[in-house]
């Protein structure tokens, strides 16, 4: 990969976990832990409440971007969980989720394409012809007129967004 290409995985692999698991998470993604941890490990050497630590790690979880395995303690009883953050499959988390993006795009370009829509002007509702209809072109919450709403530069830009990803997909 060039050098200018993993900068930008650089990025959006920080951007992704950021939106997923927040600031939290980020801090912990960047540190580059090898092997094994716990959460009470993290919370006590960076001085982060431990359920933030836990949420962020649940988050990454969520995606495929961390494991655990719970084990008991033999001392208290406690179950604890053994944390490994997985920096080997961040390139496939990273493409599944652009991939996933790049899907619900698509379907929204697909409906805005397929619906005509009709918009209160002090932007209380949008809603289709169909309901547009029934309310008598008039906004349920304020009484305004509903206007025709022209999705034509709504969609270029969901389409430019759609082409900017595939981009990225196909430099990975």
């Amino acid at each position: 990969m060039k050098a200018e290409t993993t900068m930008k995985v650089e990025e959006l692999l920080n951007e992704l976990v950021e939106r997923v698991a927040g600031e939290v998470g980020l801090i912990l993604f960047s540190l580059g832990i090898e092997g094994e941890f716990t959460d009470d490990q993290l919370a006590l050497e960076l001085g982060i409440e431990i359920n933030e630590i836990r949420r962020a790690l649940f988050a990454m979880y969520e995606i495929g971007l961390a494991d655990y395995v719970r084990r008991r303690d033999d001392e208290t009883g406690w179950m604890e969980y053994y944390w490994r953050i997985n920096y080997d499959r961040a390139l496939d988390v990273l493409k599944r989720e652009l991939e996933k993006t790049v899907k619900k795009l698509k379907e929204k370009i697909e409906a805005e394409t397929s619906t005509i829509y009709y918009i209160c002007p002090n932007m209380c509702v949008k809603v289709s012809y169909d309901d547009a209809m029934e309310l008598n072109f008039t906004c349920p919450r304020c009484g305004e007129m509903l206007e025709y709403l022209d999705c034509s530069k709504a969609v270029e830009k969901i389409e430019e967004e759609v082409r900017r990803i595939e981009e990225i997909l196909d430099s990975l």
